[in-house]
C-alpha cells in the first residue's frame, strides 16, 4: 500500500532577498486618491516578506510619495484572486484578512479600489482597458514571490 501525501506551498523564508520589479501600464483613467493624480503606471516590488505597489504619476509638483500600498504575500495572493473574482463576475468583492482590508466595486468605465480604513482610504480608480493587465501582474508578483514548487 501506497502512502499518498498532498503537496503543499513551502514558505520561503521572508529573509530571502528576492530582487524583481514588475510594472504595469495604466491608461488614461487611472487615478489616485486622496492625492487626486492620474497615473501612469504602477510598480509592483518585492517589500519586506510581501509586494509594495508604488504609483508614477504624471504629474507630481506637490511630491506625493509613490508607495500607496503594502501586501504580505498571502495578503497579496487573496487580493488577486478577488481581483479576478470582481471582473469575471463584473460585481463587487473584498479582499478582507487580519492585516488588509480592500473594497472592489465595478462601475460603467472601470473599477474602484478601495485601500485600508473605510474614515480614510486610499482609493485607486482603474480603468478597463488596463483592469486585467493590473490584475495579471499582482498574480505574476504572487507567483515570482511564492516558493518553488517541487515536481
Amino acid at each position: 500500500m501506497t502512502n499518498v501525501v498532498p503537496a503543499r506551498i513551502a514558505e520561503r523564508p521572508a529573509s530571502v532577498p528576492v530582487d524583481f520589479t514588475l510594472a504595469v501600464d495604466m491608461d488614461e483613467r487611472a487615478v489616485l486618491y486622496p492625492a487626486g493624480k492620474s497615473i501612469t503606471r504602477v510598480n509592483m516590488s518585492a517589500a519586506e516578506g510581501g509586494i509594495a505597489f508604488d504609483a508614477v504619476f504624471a504629474f507630481n509638483e506637490a511630491r506625493t510619495p509613490p508607495r500607496f500600498m503594502v501586501l504580505e504575500l498571502d495578503d497579496a495572493r487573496e487580493f488577486g484572486r478577488r481581483l479576478v473574482d470582481a471582473v469575471y463576475q463584473a460585481r463587487p468583492q473584498n479582499a478582507i484578512t487580519e492585516t488588509m482590508r480592500i473594497g472592489i466595486t465595478v462601475h460603467t468605465n472601470g473599477f474602484h479600489l478601495q485601500i485600508g480604513d473605510v474614515a480614510a482610504p486610499t482609493e485607486l480608480f482603474v480603468g478597463l482597458g488596463s483592469i486585467w493587465r493590473f490584475t495579471q501582474t499582482v498574480l505574476r508578483a504572487v507567483d515570482r514571490l511564492s516558493p518553488v514548487e517541487s515536481h
